[in-house]
């Protein structure tokens, strides 16, 4: 079944290109620069990567600990680590409590302050870079260069740290849609393999496919950040639910198997019982 095996790999690689998530860079820029990353359960990471000026790891940790808390007054606690990033260490304070889950999350993250923080240790340029859940948001002021994945903006220079204002409007309901989709991809596998008709069994694995793409198409979009930033889940049970749809990788693949195993018998004999066993009757 070369044709066949050769389809199956194809589907392979698509679903996988659509699982696929993209990384951060870890590079060594100069001056130092703040990665701020908003996470869906309510707590925040600020990374520092400022260890060229300081004396020690205990220094760099110190002034990440100053700046996330300037960054979030509110929050609960503070947890300082060393992390290392294609080689490169950093600090990465890791905030519980930077934001309450809502149906609209609103934040204010005065980096003005954190810089200050930042110059007094001779830092006098750098960056600041936002990563926010993926939920629909609005971030001002936007920074020079229009829309991005992750806001960027250079500080020094005549360049002031900015006060980003942040509006988070989750919509938990895009992860219940993609859910429904994985429903309709088991119902499709199961329908294509118990079928009594070979047309029947192509239809339904079709279906199962286009819904698996959409399914995991939109779980690489990370639907369950919705769940999480509205409140609705949290913990374990967000991390589950922002996996599920995944599942719709091997099913979805499960269904290109029968998709070209039932075609490749409707196309030989279109009046052919599906099931196995009237099969081996013959």
């Amino acid at each position: 079944m070369p044709g066949a095996g050769r389809l199956v790999v194809l589907g392979v690689l698509v679903l996988l290109a659509l699982s696929a998530c993209g990384g951060g860079g870890g590079r060594a820029l100069p001056g130092a620069w703040l990665d701020i990353a908003v996470m869906p359960d309510g707590g925040a990471q600020v990374d520092l990567r400022a260890a060229g000026r300081l004396r020690s790891d205990a220094q760099v940790r110190d002034l990440a600990a100053a700046v996330a808390r300037e960054l979030f007054p509110g929050a609960a606690a503070v947890r300082v680590r060393t992390a290392t990033s294609r080689s490169y260490p950093f600090a990465r304070a890791d905030v519980t409590g930077a934001f309450r889950p809502g149906r609209t999350v609103s934040l204010q993250l005065d980096t003005a302050r954190a810089w200050r923080r930042l110059a007094a240790g001779g830092f006098d340029e750098g960056g600041v870079r936002l990563w926010l859940p993926s939920v629909p948001a609005t971030v001002r002021p936007r920074p020079p260069g229009g829309a991005s994945d992750a806001p960027r903006w250079t500080v020094g220079r005549g360049r002031p740290a900015p006060v980003v204002r942040v509006e988070m409007r989750p919509r938990p309901v895009r992860w219940f849609g993609a859910a429904a989709l994985l429903v309709l991809v088991a119902a499709g596998v199961a329908v294509s393999a118990a079928a009594r008709r070979w047309p029947v069994a192509v239809a339904a694995a079709g279906v199962a496919i286009v819904c698996a793409v959409v399914t995991v198409s939109a779980a690489a979009g990370r639907q369950g950040d919705n769940l999480g930033v509205a409140g609705v889940l949290g913990g374990r049970a967000l991390a589950v639910a922002t996996g599920a749809p995944l599942a719709g990788l091997p099913l979805g693949l499960a269904a290109a198997v029968l998709f070209v195993r039932a075609l490749r018998r409707l196309l030989r004999d279109p009046a052919a019982d599906f099931p196995y066993a009237a099969g081996r009757r013959r």
